[in-house]
């Protein structure tokens, strides 16, 4: 079992502030971890040409909201501070969570009004990118603990991780574990002019890749788990797999940017990261 001491949440003091810090305290309060709630205030390159006390009167107003923002969320029992400091987001956040040894970094992602959706900012890229930790990304309502995870694997070690710290950090047993993978396109029967022979080699590819999957389920006695296909691609899978089953939480694996193979499927998890209208947790082995 990890230690679950210490988690850092980024905040923007965004629209959806409110959200990340009900989700924040409902993960705390599931492993009574220590909070420490950052926010930055990042004034760019002019950032040099502001006097101290400018700052000073920054930093008391952003306490200020950042208490606000803490009315009616349920901090009942549970350790928190708050820190606020001039400086890059990113880097702030993750110097916070290198000095706390924090097993998680909890972020908002950004609103984007004109079309009512919530997007990735630089912030959350960097971090996810950067932190050598789990990274949970909020973007819905978080009334209640989530019952409803996936998590994605690729059949690697880190995707296997990421499920057990899933499911570890989060209190569940249940966590379904799904793999996705290509079917042939009609293009490339159609370059290969191979159409008679599509069923046996669409039979061939599916008992390879069960074959593949069964025994990674098996050699890490994962109880639930699903293959799935799709002749779209394993993005188009994925998202369709969870508007079906109405997933609240989806784990990706990652080893981070300083790898060849950095993210879970290549650019899938990136892409799921900035598409999907879910929270979504990228862990990231410390």
């Amino acid at each position: 079992m990890e230690n679950f001491s210490d988690i850092i949440v980024g905040l923007d003091i965004s629209n959806n502030a409110k959200e990340v810090l009900n989700r924040a305290f409902l993960v705390a309060k599931e492993n009574d971890s220590k909070l420490t709630i950052a926010h930055a205030i990042d004034a760019g390159f002019f950032g040099k040409f502001i006097k101290d006390d400018k700052i000073k009167k920054l930093n008391i107003s952003a306490k200020k909201a950042i208490e606000k923002e803490l009315e009616g969320v349920n901090t009942q029992g549970l350790n928190y501070s708050i820190e606020v400091k001039q400086a890059k987001p990113s880097v702030f956040v993750m110097e916070l969570a290198k000095d706390r040894d924090a097993c998680m970094i909890i972020i908002g992602a950004n609103e984007k009004k004109d079309f009512a959706t919530t997007v990735l900012g630089s912030t959350a890229h960097n971090i996810a990118q950067k932190s050598n930790l789990p990274l949970l990304i909020v973007k819905c309502k978080s009334g209640e603990a989530y019952k409803n995870i996936v998590a994605f694997t690729d059949l690697s070690d880190v995707s296997k991780k990421s499920l057990v710290f899933s499911q570890d950090f989060f209190h569940q047993d249940n966590v379904k574990c799904v793999y996705a993978y290509k079917k042939m396109s009609e293009i490339a029967f159609r370059y290969n002019d191979d159409f008679e022979n599509r069923d046996a080699i669409e039979q061939e590819i599916q008992f390879h890749e069960q074959e593949k999957f069964d025994k990674f389920v098996k050699e890490n006695n994962i109880k639930d788990a699903e293959l799935i296909e799709d002749r779209a691609g394993i993005t188009n899978a994925l998202t369709s797999y969870i508007t079906k089953n109405h997933n609240d939480l989806v784990v990706l694996g990652s080893n981070g940017v300083n790898n060849a193979g950095s993210f879970l499927y290549g650019s899938t998890a990136s892409s799921l990261m900035q598409s999907l209208e879910k929270d979504i947790l990228v862990y990231i082995p410390k």
